[in-house]
């Protein structure tokens, strides 16, 4: 026993320490070491409303692999707020961190500080949803100056480009997915993140004809559902149990390109994690067509 307190004690004195004055330490112990998260920032959310209808939505945190019954720790001070499913801790000012899916082991409106005991991860969800609001909107705790320690050395990989031209419009999409830096445990091993930065572009003998355009931003911000249809593209799906998810994400949705010279022109897609991490993909587009003209010959 007084090993353990000595230890989590210690983590505490970490999440204390300069180094962490502007990010904060894991959830879960220990506090200064990286933990398996199965679920990224801005990941597709798929499933039905209380009325039935189909629901789209960004995940608005971090899934952090923990069995259940794990103890739950406030990464940062603040009076506590519950909610049936979750514990949130704010600050003065309205910054505020919310853990869910988590049984409460304090009390309403009490004041809890950085290493304080919130509670315990419930039966069956194997995981505390962490989430950090500014007062503004949710951001993205695997940015640099958040969460930390957080080492992400995995690149992005860049799949299928879709490409169609009809009409002098451009319709094009990409899959891309990154792969946790710590494989979740089973049945998560082979879940996929999202990566947090998908670019485009399309070049003719390496001179940019349509310069870089983004198809989207996780880096930072949460986006919110109504934008969800306008980032990914039709046969996305979430990350299930032993079924990893499928991230596609529009390029182009109807772009005129009617004005460009008919050829053959390279659209090139970088995706990139938080830490820089980037693949790539380039493939061919012929835009136009080049009439062929035939010579009638007099009689």
């Amino acid at each position: 026993m007084i090993r353990v307190v000595t230890f989590i004690a210690a983590g505490v004195a970490a999440l204390l320490a300069p180094g962490f004055a502007r990010a904060y330490g894991w959830p879960i112990v220990p506090f200064d070491q990286q933990h398996a998260i199965r679920g990224a920032f801005d990941d597709p959310r798929q499933g039905r409303g209380i009325d039935g209808l189909r629901e789209n939505s960004f995940h608005f945190g971090i899934d952090i692999s923990a069995p259940d019954g794990t103890a739950v720790y406030a990464v940062a001070p603040g009076t506590v707020f519950l909610y049936p499913d979750s514990i949130t801790v704010r600050q003065p000012g309205g910054k505020e961190f919310a853990y869910w899916h988590i049984v409460a082991a304090v009390t309403e409106h009490g004041y809890v500080s950085t290493g304080d005991l919130l509670g315990y991860v419930r039966v069956g969800w194997g995981h505390v949803h962490l989430a950090e609001w500014d007062g503004h909107t949710y951001l993205n705790p695997l940015r640099p100056g958040g969460i930390e320690p957080f080492t992400d050395t995995t690149t992005p990989v860049v799949g299928d480009i879709d490409v169609k031209v009809s009409g002098g419009r451009l319709d094009a999409t990409v899959e891309a997915y990154d792969l946790p830096p710590i494989q979740p445990p089973p049945p998560w091993q082979d879940a996929h993140w999202t990566p947090a930065f998908v670019r485009w572009r399309i070049t003719r003998d390496g001179v940019d004809v349509i310069p870089w355009r983004i198809a989207a931003d996780f880096r930072t911000n949460w986006l919110r559902g109504g934008d969800f249809n306008t980032i990914y593209a039709p046969d996305t799906q979430q990350n299930r149990p032993l079924d990893p998810g499928r991230y596609i994400f529009w390029l182009a949705n109807g772009l005129d390109v009617g004005s460009l010279p008919p050829g053959t022109y390279q659209l090139e897609v970088l995706a990139s994690d938080t830490r820089d991490n980037t693949g790539s993909r380039t493939t061919s587009v012929t835009i136009g067509q080049v009439r062929k003209t035939t010579k009638r010959l007099s009689r």
